[in-house]
């Protein structure tokens, strides 16, 4: 049997019971299920679904709140916390020292080497430098080297033949640039639906198509002008070449340029830093 005693200072508490001053009497067994019940009846499950103002005076005190620690105790020792780790800025100027520093140079002043500078520089002889400079400027002499392809041919304009290979191939080569990475040209073809170039790497075991684009001419030449690209490999061996033909398509036949059967081809060139041509037209 639980007994309760009531004062007048407060609420006592047994267990989980809390009992009001102004009840007397003694526990009994069942108690807690009457008064269960009652709130049950009530529409009342806890505490957390009354209203603040049906909220009793005692409860309010202890009513724990979601963002506030759950004791005072607990609460004072937050707050002595944060009030130590609280971030605070402090200006230079508040501190007596200057808020900028300005340092002037003259020219007519030496400068000031540290020490130290003079002892690296020390640490490395000068004939070490020497050779150092000898091996970089081989390895620049040696990357300065250039190696492209030349044309191992005429074109139709410096053999003057170019107005009959149009009239009897319908298709011509005019004019091809060697470039660095790439090779560029010019096709005169009279019509078609398509007009391109086709070249191989490896002696046409594969090919590439590459379709040129029409060229803007300023005066009147016979047939049309077309420009294309063939894109090179960036490094090449000695052996190494480019065979290609230019072609002419319409919606019946197809018409070709080959040299004569012959191929138009590119050689392999290699040539110092000392040669001052960039590139090699024909």
């Amino acid at each position: 049997l639980i007994t309760r005693q009531t004062t007048n200072i407060g609420p006592r508490i047994y267990g989980e019971i809390l009992l009001e001053h102004s009840v007397i009497g003694d526990y009994k067994p069942g108690m807690m299920d009457i008064m269960n019940e009652e709130q049950m009846e009530n529409g009342l499950d806890s505490d957390d679904d009354l209203q603040p103002e049906e909220i009793p005076e005692y409860l309010k005190d202890r009513r724990r709140a979601k963002s506030l620690p759950a004791y005072p105790e607990q609460a004072n020792l937050y707050h002595q916390i944060s009030q130590n780790c609280r971030k605070r800025v402090k200006f230079a100027d508040a501190l007596g020292l200057n808020l900028a520093s300005v340092k002037h140079f003259s020219t007519s002043e030496d400068p000031q080497i540290p020490a130290k500078v003079f002892t690296r520089l020390k640490s490395f002889p000068l004939h070490k430098d020497r050779e150092f400079m000898d091996d970089l400027c081989v390895n620049i002499k040696s990357s300065l080297a250039l190696d492209y392809l030349v044309p191992a041919f005429k074109t139709p304009v410096d053999t003057g033949d170019l107005e009959t290979r149009l009239t009897r191939c319908r298709v011509a080569l005019e004019s091809v640039t060697v470039m660095q990475f790439d090779v560029r040209g010019i096709i005169r073809a009279m019509g078609g639906r398509e007009v391109g170039v086709r070249y191989t790497f490896n002696d046409w075991l594969s090919f590439v198509d590459a379709q040129a684009i029409p060229v803007p001419t300023e005066h009147k030449t016979r047939g049309e002008r077309f420009s294309f690209t063939m894109y090179t490999p960036p490094f090449l061996g000695p052996s190494a070449a480019v065979h290609f033909a230019v072609y002419m398509r319409d919606d019946i036949s197809e018409f070709w340029d080959n040299n004569d059967g012959m191929n138009y081809s590119l050689k392999y060139h290699s040539s110092s830093s000392s040669e001052t041509a960039a590139f090699h037209a024909v």
